[in-house]
């Protein structure tokens, strides 16, 4: 028989338990605080990545600006000046304008002028204003968001609890009720339900005035119409993400604890369906920002909206490549948002 001894018996591996009890202990704080040890670290990398894929973009953007204004019909000269009041307009009036505004420059020489100009912080004047871009967009970009987040607070407020109640009720009324919102809205124009309003709403009842301004009454009709867009998509999707979880097990178990659908729908599939949703609303509120165009061209909002559609008209290049660029940096700055958001609910994403 062989007596086991001290001598006989391989000594523990100290270095490896201490590192073993340093692995389970920093597992153990991830757990509390609910954070992966590398989380700030992959979430500065992930912002990094994302902030250097702007620049492409906004390039890419303004680029194609440039290249549309260029091939539409029509000569900005001429617009111009016809703007002006100018009734008689001779060639030599239009030789002197287009020298003005550099517009017999080649248009690669004319776009490296206003990406010189524009890394420096100057995107140019408008063509009938002379005032600077920056300058314009700035005083208006406030009322379209103003007006992009009241639609949207209109939408969640209305499609979320009808989404849920949908899905909760799968083939009820309320379920049938949901599509049919959701088909009508997504179908029906919407400079044609802002005609109606107008006409009911301001023209024979004279409940609202009819152009729209950022005042508790003036943005009530302009945000109704803007959000009629958002409720379809977000109802519809708000349905799908509550029945897909409403299917997973954790749903059952809080159900056979003796839970209501009110409180399993609060507690556990609200929350759980909360990214997609989050991340549709960001979209929704980028697209609202520089989608509300025919609203606020309709309604005489002023926002940055109507502003592009009055230059697009007189063919203002400045203004509507600077349109563009603030269009792309409204749709990136909302995506960045909305990712940090996301990973900050599942920061798995991060670490990808």
């Amino acid at each position: 028989m062989v007596r086991l001894t001290a001598a006989n018996v391989n000594p523990p591996d100290r270095e490896g338990v201490n590192e073993s009890r340093k692995t389970q202990v920093a597992r153990s704080a991830g757990a509390k605080t609910g954070r992966a040890p590398c989380y700030t670290g992959c979430m500065s990398a992930y912002l990094a990545r994302r902030l250097l894929a702007v620049v492409p973009v906004l390039l890419v953007i303004s680029l194609l600006a440039f290249a549309l204004d260029a091939v539409t019909p029509g000569d900005p000269a001429y617009l111009l000046l016809q703007a002006a009041g100018r009734q008689n307009i001779t060639t030599e009036d239009l030789a002197a304008k287009r020298a003005e505004l550099h517009l017999d420059d080649p248009l690669p020489v004319r776009y490296l002028t206003w990406l010189g100009s524009a890394l420096r912080g100057d995107f140019g004047r408008s063509f009938r204003s002379y005032t600077p871009v920056t300058q314009l967009y700035g005083e208006r970009i406030g009322n379209t968001a103003l007006l992009a987040l009241v639609a949207v607070l209109i939408g969640v407020v209305l499609a979320l609890p009808l989404g849920t109640l949908a899905a909760c009720r799968h083939g009820g009324a309320t379920d049938r009720l949901a599509q049919v919102v959701a088909v009508v809205g997504s179908a029906v124009p919407g400079f044609w339900i802002a005609l109606v309003f107008i006409f009911f709403l301001s023209a024979q009842w004279r409940l609202l005035p009819v152009f729209g301004a950022p005042n508790p009454k003036g943005i009530v009709l302009p945000a109704i119409v803007l959000s009629l867009s958002t409720i379809p998509t977000l109802t519809r999707l708000t349905r799908a993400a509550v029945l897909d979880i409403l299917g997973q097990e954790f749903v059952t178990v809080a159900r056979a604890k003796g839970l209501t659908w009110s409180g399993v729908a609060l507690r556990h599939v609200l929350p759980n369906a909360l990214v997609p949703v989050v991340t549709l609303l960001g979209l929704e509120a980028a697209s609202l920002m520089t989608g509300a165009a025919v609203v606020e061209y309709v309604f005489a909002w002023p926002g940055i909206g109507k502003m592009a559609v009055d230059a697009a008209l007189l063919r203002d290049t400045p203004v509507v490549v600077g349109f563009a660029v603030a269009a792309g940096l409204i749709y990136v700055g909302m995506n960045l948002l909305v990712d940090m958001f996301v990973a900050a609910l599942d920061r798995r994403i991060a670490a990808q």
